[in-house]
């Protein structure tokens, strides 16, 4: 097994030369609420799991759109092309692995849906301004840090088999700060199309970590359980909330404290049992007791909801 100065010796030498977005100003960014059904089915077929060879042509059919039409509206609303977002999302998702599992650079970058890892760290190096493993060493630096914000260990964690759950889910961009308006601006979406019902079971869905995505392009998407009513013709998509093995660990208190509880279920927790989280999951879940759209500073209760590798 190389060292890991030798291997970031070797993917530095991969990269020499190679051009770099890293720190490059970004002048537009994706709508705090994506309610285009069109490119709702868009966003969600590039981000299908397990990553595989998508073009552009394939996407553009999903939504019955020409791909040069389809090419422009994604660009004008989301800020960036097609490829770029499907090429900066599942680098999120590989720089996610990297920083908390450890699975090989290799495992990773077939993970992420590249064909070879030479080709995921000139791809990685291009987003981030570093190479995976150098990437890795550094991030894992921080983790301690995050760690001592955390919650005490005697908050109870359960690991569980879950079944399957249909939910109809919105997309929402913004930090973790401004999560309660999205469940307000939810909210008020679900009353204007008559559809809200105060016995709905909310859940909240997340595909990136404050850690490495920006606060502008940050993932949250708002959801409730499938009761059945007709949601045709709305800005909701059907999202799967699949079986498997999951860790469960309950928040109760103010909502601005729920990193903490993040920070020692993913960093202490983790590391104290050897578990490890699924590598191509589709997002980390919130199931909430209370509602979410409360008024800010209302005391939560929710379940965090992370798959787990088998």
């Amino acid at each position: 097994m190389k060292a890991l100065d030798e291997q970031i010796v070797e993917e530095r030498a991969l990269v020499a030369g190679w051009p770099t977005e890293k720190g490059k100003r970004r002048t537009a960014f994706p709508p705090v609420m994506l309610d285009d059904p069109r490119l709702t089915r868009a966003v969600r077929f590039l981000e299908r799991t397990p990553a595989g060879r998508i073009v552009l042509e394939d996407v553009a059919a999903e939504v019955g759109l020409s791909p040069f039409h389809f090419q422009r509206v994604f660009l004008e609303v989301m800020g960036e092309s097609p490829s770029a977002y499907l090429r900066r999302t599942r680098l999120d998702r590989a720089a996610m692995n990297l920083q908390m599992s450890q699975l090989s650079i290799t495992s990773i970058a077939l993970n992420a849906g590249y064909s070879s890892p030479e080709a995921f760290v000139r791809g990685f190096f291009s987003q981030f301004g570093e190479v995976p493993s150098e990437f890795r060493q550094k991030a894992r630096e921080l983790l301690p840090t995050a760690s001592g914000i955390a919650a005490p260990p005697a908050i109870p964690v359960v690991t569980q088999q879950r079944l399957p759950v249909r939910l109809l889910a919105m997309r929402f961009h913004g930090p973790m700060p401004q999560f309660q308006e999205h469940w307000r601006q939810f909210k008020a979406y679900l009353e204007d199309k008559g559809l809200f019902r105060a016995d709905l079971q909310a859940v909240s869905i997340f595909f990136d970590t404050p850690m490495i995505t920006p606060p502008g392009l940050y993932r949250h998407d708002c959801a409730v359980i499938d009761t059945g009513q007709d949601w045709s013709g709305t800005g909701l998509y059907p999202h799967d909330f699949p079986e498997g093995r999951y860790v469960n660990i309950r928040h109760t208190g103010n909502y601005d404290r729920v990193l903490g509880t993040y920070a020692w279920v993913s960093i202490d927790w983790i590391n104290q049992t050897g578990e490890a989280f699924s590598p191509d999951s589709n997002g980390g879940y919130e199931f909430h007791h209370t509602a979410p759209w409360a008024p800010a500073g209302s005391i939560r209760d929710l379940d965090i909801v992370l798959p787990l590798d088998f």
